[in-house]
């Protein structure tokens, strides 16, 4: 269960997890620079917790990330099922991102452009330790929507591998085993936990 909202590749989210004025340019790759620059200036200064959910919330694709790592799951629950899903999802990924954030201060990020993505937009990215030479680039892609005027982050693909793709699968193996029930009593437990 330790590792199971944590996937390894989330370890390099912090670097591009960032609140980010409403005058921001259109395109998705200067949006993403935006808030890299920005949750790096409240992670560093310590901002205090509401300020970080409010970012958060700005940046991420609750919905998206909800129904995508359920799969046809999904269609099966409730309104209420749903919502309680998508919140005890949205307290875990803000948890575990706030301390990816902490944890990946030191690289730096370089930005490789944005291609068009079935869902909206492709933002490449490659993160580089800032002092230690021998550690290999990491490739971190964003996969951004823009809906109603403000692009939102839908999935994260690290090295190839996809958050949403990983959650899906940890989810479904779980259900089988527990059913639905047992996930969120999984859930609930995890969220519980001191941060």
């Amino acid at each position: 269960m330790k590792n199971l909202f944590l996937p390894r590749f989330t370890l390099l989210l912090g670097l591009l997890l960032w609140v980010f004025p409403v005058w921001a340019a259109d395109d998705a790759q200067s949006y993403m620079k935006a808030r890299h620059t920005e949750i790096t200036a409240l992670v560093t200064s310590n901002a205090p917790k509401p300020q970080l959910t409010t970012a958060f919330d700005a940046l991420l694709d609750y919905d998206a990330l909800a129904q995508n790592s359920l799969d046809m799951e999904w269609s099966k629950l409730s309104v209420e099922q749903r919502t309680e899903f998508q919140d005890l999802l949205k307290v875990l990924v803000q948890r575990a991102y706030t301390k990816n954030i902490r944890d990946t201060l030191n690289f730096a990020v370089e930005f490789k452009g944005e291609v068009d993505a079935p869902n909206g937009k492709l933002v490449k990215t490659l993160a580089k330790h800032k002092t230690d030479q021998h550690r290999d680039p990491i490739a971190i892609d964003y996969v951004v929507s823009n809906a109603s005027g403000k692009w939102k982050v839908r999935d994260i693909v690290t090295e190839g591998s996809s958050l949403v793709s990983n959650y899906r699968n940890q989810f479904r193996k779980i259900i089988d085993k527990q059913g639905y029930a047992g996930l969120i009593e999984k859930m609930k437990k995890k969220a519980a936990e001191p941060a």
